[in-house]
């Protein structure tokens, strides 16, 4: 998959030829994007073209409601990561500066899509290119005046939810894992570096590994999950916390997972972890014996809980 860097106004075509193209942000990649995406490659196979896929750099909330605090399901190499397993065969990353956020519904048709010479433009049943009451599906032959054919992707529903990103940030927010992880159609995971902590769980004989996590990515709520985490190209069964460490009043929120059968230092080194199933909510312990009691069944719980999938 070849990524290509796309800033407005845009000059001259950097693809030579007509493409497929699906439309949309993409957060997360769920099962609803892989449907569009997967839709778009059978179209572009059946019509002998390659398949593109446009995405931005910034969630347009980041532009238009100047929302510094928008938090994302995936980073953008995370996203890359993902589109090319879809066999994707260009990645448009298009920068939502000021500028490109002020285009009108016409420019964008005009200066934008068509300027990538598409030959069918796939998109979902809630696609906006601006103003939603105006640029909006049922609007859009009308900006396109048959200069590309448009393919619209229905909603999809999963356990009884819209598959979406929101609601998945949502869910995810909320601890609801295993909801998040149904519409995603895999875990959803958090990747980082191991930074230095407290080193209080070596004292108590569950050492975690601190993940300072990378990009704006949504972070679980506070609780304690059955994750797996990825180090050295190795994934554990582990247990992962996130709170402030009620019973040492840590005033931070941290990310600690004590990963069963790893007892090795490992700062610096990259790291990822899978969430699967929120286990319990942070308790404020009254020393130390009653945590570690704590931590044993936690480990015990999670191991059980494996073993049963």
């Amino acid at each position: 998959m070849k990524v290509i860097s796309i800033k407005y106004p845009i000059k001259e075509n950097p693809v030579k030829g007509k493409i497929v193209l699906a439309l949309g942000f993409f957060d997360g990649l769920h099962r609803g994007h892989q449907a569009l995406i997967k839709h778009a490659k059978e179209i572009a196979d059946q019509k002998g073209l390659p398949l593109g896929v446009m995405t931005f750099n910034h969630h347009p909330k980041e532009i238009y409601q100047n929302d510094k605090t928008f938090v994302y399901l995936n980073t953008l190499k995370e996203k890359e990561a993902k589109l090319a397993q879809l066999n994707v065969d260009y990645l448009f990353v298009t920068d939502f500066d000021k500028k490109f956020s002020k285009l009108k519904p016409q420019e964008f048709i005009d200066d934008v899509l068509i300027k990538l010479n598409i030959d069918t433009a796939v998109v979902g049943f809630d696609y906006t290119y601006g103003p939603k009451d105006i640029a909006n599906i049922k609007n859009l032959p009308k900006f396109v005046k048959g200069r590309f054919d448009i393919v619209v992707e229905p909603k999809h529903m999963k356990s009884g939810e819209k598959v979406g990103s929101t609601t998945i940030r949502h869910a995810i927010e909320a601890g609801k894992i295993e909801l998040a992880n149904d519409l995603l159609g895999e875990p959803y995971t958090t990747s980082g570096v191991i930074v230095k902590g407290y080193r209080r769980g070596h004292q108590i004989g569950f050492p975690t590994a601190n993940l300072q996590v990378e990009g704006n990515k949504v972070i679980p709520a506070e609780g304690v999950y059955a994750t797996r985490t990825l180090i050295d190209d190795k994934w554990y069964d582990s247990m992962t916390s996130v709170g402030y460490n009620d019973t040492f009043e840590n005033k931070e929120l941290t990310i600690e997972t004590h990963l069963f059968g790893f007892d090795e230092e490992a700062y610096g080194k990259p790291m990822t972890i899978a969430w699967y199933k929120y286990m319990r909510g942070n308790i404020k312990f009254s020393g130390i014996p009653e945590l570690s009691a704590q931590l044993k069944k936690d480990q015990e719980n999670i191991q059980n809980y494996f073993k049963s999938k």
